[in-house]
């Protein structure tokens, strides 16, 4: 039997959607038409539903944007809003501490915080500011991760440059400097 679909916490979509781009009138309409209700929200979300919600805050924000800049930018604003989340903030106050090296060490322990223990990370380093990041996500957008690995760098202290170097269906490379 194949493992049961991952599940996303409210606290993401509170992350993105509440925090990260103050969802109301017409985008907080449909986003309840499409299961997620902001001012009653359930402990978790099928993944399915966060990847029609995120489809849908691409067309509402950010139509203007190609796909990989609409993602990359929600990515960030999802980072930047989990981080003023009760559950984000724990984690946002280390992460000047720590460091973008370090930070990014701790990505599988962030993710699975986010639903996401399915997500095999690995970790290569090139240099003392750089690192090439595999990661087996088969839902997410290669750009909403590097969108979202900017924000958590940046709050990281870090000014970021990171680029999607491979795309499949099972995964995506990324390569990260700062």
């Amino acid at each position: 039997m194949p493992p049961p679909l991952p599940r996303v916490p409210a606290s993401v979509f509170e992350g993105l959607f509440v925090r990260g781009l103050r969802a109301e009138g017409r985008l907080a309409q449909e986003l309840v038409t499409l299961g997620y209700d902001s001012r009653k929200p359930e402990l978790d979300y099928p993944i399915a539903l966060w990847q029609q919600a995120v489809a849908l805050a691409r067309r509402e924000r950010y139509a203007e944007l190609g796909d990989e800049d609409a993602y990359r930018q929600l990515g960030r604003r999802s980072a930047l809003g989990f981080a003023q989340t009760l559950v984000g903030r724990v984690t946002a106050v280390a992460l000047p501490m720590i460091g973008p090296a370090r930070a990014l060490e701790r990505l599988p322990r962030y993710l699975a915080m986010m639903g996401r223990s399915d997500v095999d990370v690995s970790l290569a380093s090139e240099g003392e500011r750089g690192r090439r990041l595999s990661l087996s996500d088969r839902y997410n957008k290669p750009d909403l991760m590097a969108g979202g690995l900017e924000g958590m760098l940046e709050l990281a202290n870090a000014r970021p440059r990171i680029i999607v170097e491979e795309r499949s269906s099972g995964g995506y490379r990324l390569f990260v400097r700062w």
